[in-house]
């Protein structure tokens, strides 16, 4: 019990942690922000600034957790109460308390990095879910390496941007202060604009590096000629690469006379620190794209081993038990000869069990109520041919219209005991089936006589099916034991089963 209950927190833990990674990290880049803001080198000072942002940013950290929580309209509503309108009210507050404003460091800014977090927090959940839908594509495509580094680049522009235009003459005044004046910036626009092209293009360059080391340097070079071949391929760009890239940065007009945007800041294309400039970004990149390159490499393998895993169920779920088939027909031929009234329902209860098999068995999931019907079918049948020398005891529970599992996986069990058990035998047999829920677990229990010449060392081909299959879509949620006692072959199933989903 004790470690049930260990392993129960830990995975709640595991889940609230992966749940508010995003919103750590945003309230970390937002108190870095105001530490540098600050330019303070106290790590005292840095810890109060971050403890007093996870202080009023805690609605929205609740409201994140919870919002992932609910669903439809309680999603909502928890996201709009946390996300919109508590931020109304502590910039409400600010306007109107000098006291508040002075000490919140509750800001927009702050605010907008929150959001941008949850939001991707849920689009990354969207794209974890795998599914085929344009939207789910489209999503999968924004969150792509290349798209996020691209939105990364146009949000750095951006700030840095407003930064300037927020600032007095910033080139000459550096080092500046990473704050944005909102009315300045509107001011300042025509500046904000001018400053946005060109740190656009310094990005751009940034970015053709990353994309030349990702599709020239690892995919062709790394890939096809090994490793020593990328170090020499990396050490001729750089060479070649870092004079071209300076010089597209000193075309820039925010470039003055005794200070440029080069990592020298100077007009030496050629200065060393320039090149170790290329070289770190090259090494910062590498591990980056092989781990996103083996990411991808590992999904696309995952989801192919799906398929496999999904074409090779449907092989599983349409076996049909061609020796029951064929006496089942025989025994009808024979009724039909005969008059019998049974003919005609034995007719019915054939094409059940047929179309449950074509049409019900393609499904993921059925209803416990169908698939026990299913039983009932057949025993109706195998009544028909083994009445007299076969003692069928059964038990079936109530409510099993409430609970789902996979098609066709309870019926093999049953099969199992009358080939193995009831058709070999020439004496009186028996054959139990007793299928009780307890919890969400169903137990299922078949037991048969043995023949007195039988010989059962091998489990047959419709247990080493069901094993597959539970093993495929149940595990680690499923128990199946198989033993011979004396002169008897007994079988319990043991599997958690789902409810049924509303239509």
């Amino acid at each position: 019990m004790l470690k049930h209950w260990a392993t129960g927190l830990k995975q709640h833990f595991s889940a609230f942690a992966e749940n508010q990674l995003a919103m750590m990290a945003a309230i970390l880049l937002e108190s870095s922000i105001r530490q540098f803001s600050f330019q303070s080198a106290d790590a005292f000072t840095f810890l109060s600034i971050w403890a007093q942002l996870i202080l009023e940013s805690l609605p929205l950290l609740v409201a994140h957790y919870l919002m992932f929580k609910a669903q439809g309209w309680r999603a909502l509503l928890i996201w709009t109460v946390g996300f919109l309108l508590y931020p109304m009210l502590c910039f409400s507050m600010a306007d109107f308390d000098s006291g508040y404003a002075d000490w919140s460091l509750f800001s927009v800014q702050g605010w907008l990095l929150l959001l941008g977090a949850s939001l991707g927090f849920g689009l990354s959940r969207l794209v974890a879910k795998g599914d085929h839908s344009r939207y789910s594509q489209f999503v999968t495509r924004l969150f792509s390496l290349n798209s996020v580094l691209l939105l990364l680049m146009i949000c750095w522009a951006v700030l840095w941007s407003a930064i300037f235009a927020s600032t007095d003459d910033p080139v000459r005044n550096q080092p500046i202060k990473t704050v944005i004046n909102s009315d300045t910036l509107i001011v300042n626009f025509y500046y904000f604009l001018d400053y946005l092209w060109q740190f656009l293009v310094m990005g751009i360059l940034v970015l053709w590096v990353y994309w030349c080391n990702r599709y020239l340097l690892i995919r062709r070079v790394l890939a096809r000629s090994g490793v020593f071949a990328y170090m020499t391929a990396c050490l001729i760009f750089i060479i070649v690469g870092t004079p071209m890239l300076a010089t597209v940065v000193l075309w820039l007009p925010m470039n003055i006379a005794d200070w440029t945007f080069l990592p020298s800041e100077d007009y030496n294309i050629f200065a060393p620190i320039n090149f170790r400039f290329i070289g770190l970004l090259l090494a910062v990149s590498t591990p980056i794209i092989l781990a996103f390159e083996r990411q991808q490499q590992g999904k696309a393998i995952a989801e192919i081993a799906q398929r496999q895993s999904q074409t090779e169920l449907q092989l599983l779920q349409q076996q049909v038990n061609p020796h029951f088939l064929f006496n089942t027909l025989n025994n009808l031929y024979a009724l039909t000869l005969t008059g019998a009234k049974e003919a005609p329902a034995v007719i019915m209860q054939l094409a059940n069990l047929l179309r449950y098999t074509v049409y019900e068995g393609q499904n993921q999931r059925v209803s416990l109520a169908q698939e026990i019907q299913y039983i009932q079918d057949f025993l109706a049948l195998q009544g028909i041919r083994s009445a007299n020398k076969c003692q069928l005891k059964v038990h079936f529970p109530e409510q099993t219209q409430h609970w789902q599992l996979a098609p066709l996986l309870l019926i093999i069990l049953v099969e199992n005991a009358f080939k193995h058990g009831v058709e070999p035998s020439q004496e009186l047999c028996f054959v139990t089936i007793n299928i009780d829920i307890e919890g969400a677990t169903l137990i299922m229990r078949c037991n048969n006589t043995l023949p007195k010449r039988a010989t059962f060392g091998e489990t047959g081909i419709g247990l080493d099916n069901l094993k597959r299959r539970l093993t495929l879509l149940y595990p680690g949620k499923h128990h199946l034991r198989v033993q011979k006692q004396n002169a008897e072959w007994q079988t319990e199933l043991r599997l958690e089963l789902e409810p049924c989903t509303a239509p």
